[in-house]
């Protein structure tokens, strides 16, 4: 359905929260900076899931039933630029 590229900065927290998905599947990769921040995902809005690759992460649409997210975790301040892939757009694999 869509293809967006967006930026954070990473607050505090150290964490950011990258993409919530409501019933609709989506994936996230990381343009920069790659290979340092650790991603995790909510699932059905329960269940935390660490990525293993640091650069993508996928929801499936039962995965996003009530919803699920993909956040980002790594040093304050700095910069993510990243795109984000929903529903008919999203192809499964890295592209970058």
């Amino acid at each position: 359905m869509a293809v967006h590229d967006k930026v954070r900065t990473i607050g505090p927290s150290g964490l950011e929260v990258l993409d919530i998905a409501v019933s609709r599947q989506s994936t996230v990769e990381i343009k920069e900076p790659r290979d340092i921040l650790a991603l995790t995902r909510r699932l059905n809005g329960v269940k935390l899931d660490v990525v293993e690759d640091p650069n993508f992460a996928g929801l499936k649409l039962r995965q996003t039933i009530p919803w699920g997210s993909v956040r980002a975790s790594g040093s304050e301040g700095l910069r993510i630029v990243y795109r984000v892939r929903t529903g008919r757009d999203v192809t499964g694999d890295p592209e970058f």
